[in-house]
């Protein structure tokens, strides 16, 4: 097997799914005038992604271990590209919103599957490589919103978006189904009492909460940061291009993290990166800034860039190696349960005020994450010196 063009086509699939994830934002106004569709309505294509993912990474991590990860790499790839295409040629709402579902599940499967697999084939180099396969995710998320918006812009439907879309993700999945896969004993059996355990714990449900904020936050600010910036007369393209500038920061700033993790402590950090957000966002209220609007969106990018992994990553320090796994699915998912609720919540706000105050009260989760962020260092405090 040739690790590193396995590798290479892992990465390749990687940057598909962050690609097709980010084009919503810059298609959306289009969208919405095809289906008949309040601005507010639009709202669920974004919970529907999110609850795909929530269910998919819940459940895809359990049945990979009982089938074997390559099987579950054809079948969720397939069905990736496949709602990809059926969505890009829908013309029913009803049956674009389960294909939307089906994107999100299939999709949230194939990025986790794929991530655990890279680190199989790079034994000894499992950070890096794992690191280096989500800049590849950050990469399609700053193409897929450009590229939309461009297409818009250039009076091309928003259904050949996802057709181009689909056509990468069949082109990526046959490409990373060719190789053989590592070999790895499969288990039968599933431990329901680790659920328990882990649910159980407060701190645990705090983290969670946190995650879940956070991701409801990051992708309601992506998500419709095209609209707040068509308000203020921007062009599509120019909208598109400014996600991906947001996505370049958050891409950047993880490296930069990375980096002052092993200088601070996760209280300090995920405070100080909050505030960066805060400021971003802040910064959208107040129309004096609007010519500014690529500083404030790429410090807002940088911002958002470390908290999620900051935060996640005291999932699998939470529990004993027997239950990491799983504290880090659940975790994980409460990231899906905020991307499903907050940007659907907010798009009804977003009927009401401003787009510019929208960003505003997204301050609010940001806060409440700084909280929680002390609690959890204190309650970890308490949990050693009772050992």
């Amino acid at each position: 097997m040739n690790r590193k063009l396995f590798t290479y086509a892992i990465n390749f699939a990687i940057l598909v799914f962050g690609l097709q994830m980010t084009m919503l934002g810059p298609l959306i106004e289009k969208m919405s005038d095809s289906f008949h569709l309040s601005v507010a309505q639009m709202g669920s294509f974004f919970s529907v992604s999110a609850a795909g993912f929530t269910v998919a990474i819940i459940f895809g991590g359990i049945i990979s271990d009982r089938i074997g990860k390559k099987r579950v790499v054809v079948w969720s790839g397939f069905g990736f590209a496949s709602a990809l295409l059926l969505f890009s040629i829908s013309p029913y709402f009803s049956l674009s919103i389960v294909m939307f579902f089906l994107i999100g599940g299939f999709g949230g499967v194939i990025e986790s599957t794929l991530s655990a697999i890279v680190a199989d084939v790079n034994p000894g180099n499992e950070r890096r490589a794992v690191t280096f396969a989500h800049v590849f995710f950050g990469v399609g998320a700053i193409v897929g919103p450009t590229f939309s918006g461009w297409l818009i812009d250039s009076n091309y439907s928003w259904n050949t978006a996802y057709l181009v879309a689909a056509i990468l993700a069949f082109v990526a999945v046959i490409w990373v189904t060719r190789y053989e896969y590592p070999r790895v004993e499969t288990d039968e059996s599933f431990d329901v009492s680790a659920f328990k355990n882990i649910l159980g714990n407060k701190s645990f449900i705090l983290l969670c909460t946190a995650i879940a904020l956070y991701v409801g936050v990051e992708t309601t600010a992506w998500g419709w940061t095209p609209k707040h910036l068509t308000d203020m007369n921007y062009e599509q393209a120019f909208a598109g291009f400014m996600v991906g500038l947001l996505w370049f920061g958050i891409t950047i700033g993880r490296f930069i993290s990375a980096w002052l993790a092993e200088r601070f402590s996760n209280k300090i950090l995920v405070s100080g990166l909050c505030l960066v957000s805060i400021m971003g966002l802040v910064a959208q209220v107040f129309s004096v800034f609007n010519s500014i609007a690529p500083v404030t969106l790429f410090l807002m990018g940088l911002g958002f860039s470390g908290i999620w992994p900051l935060i996640v990553s005291q999932a699998g320090s939470m529990f004993s190696s027997q239950y990491s796994g799983t504290a880090f699915g659940l975790a994980v998912a409460a990231g899906g349960v905020g991307g499903m609720t907050i940007p659907y919540l907010f798009g009804f706000i977003a009927e009401h005020v401003q787009m510019g105050v929208l960003f505003g009260i997204l301050s609010l989760p940001l806060i409440l994450i700084i909280f929680i962020s002390f609690s959890l260092e204190k309650s970890e405090k308490l949990e050693k010196s009772a050992a």
